[in-house]
């Protein structure tokens, strides 16, 4: 079976980051990291490492608190939307702590995580939520449609990854 492994969308991934001025190094390293952590996908989190450089111990909670509520919030109120279930308290529903609580260090790089971690997650109404978060503290539509497209890039990186090792099989 013959196999491109050479196209794993880094270059992509890299171009997208140079080409836009919209997101501070900071931001884009919270989507990053959040993106390649949602993927479940270590080639892809090592790939994000070398572009984007490490971050620190208070970034790395930020993107964990939002990877890991969105991998909850994304698919229980998807679930919840979908089954039109009588008399379910949706407010807080999974009793998550509130944000506030959670000492967040940079809250708009944190609302840019989160739609990158519900965008792998298909958690889209979580995703809208977030982005109306974004816009109330004055992000514009074009940065946040940056965050989109770098997210797609390690989405597809991850994929290409998944290729490349079934190619070997």
């Amino acid at each position: 079976m013959p196999t491109d492994t050479t196209f794993d969308n880094s270059e992509l991934l890299h171009s997208l980051i140079s080409r836009q001025s919209l997101l501070a190094n900071n931001r884009i390293q919270y989507i990053a990291y959040a993106a390649a952590l949602a993927t479940q996908n270590s080639t892809v989190l090592q790939r994000i490492k070398q572009q984007v450089g490490d971050i620190n111990s208070l970034q790395f909670a930020d993107i964990k608190h939002a990877v890991m509520r969105m991998a909850m919030t994304n698919n229980y109120y998807m679930a919840i939307q979908n089954l039109h279930l009588s008399n379910i308290k949706q407010s807080n529903a999974l009793e998550l702590k509130p944000l506030h609580s959670l000492d967040i260090d940079d809250e708009t790089a944190y609302y840019y995580a989160c739609i990158a971690a519900c965008m792998v997650n298909q958690g889209y109404s979580c995703l809208d939520g977030h982005v109306e978060l974004l816009r109330s503290l004055n992000e514009s539509d074009d940065a946040i449609n940056a965050a989109l497209r770098l997210t797609a890039s390690i989405m597809a990186m991850a994929q290409a990854d998944f290729i490349s090792q079934y190619a070997q099989c």
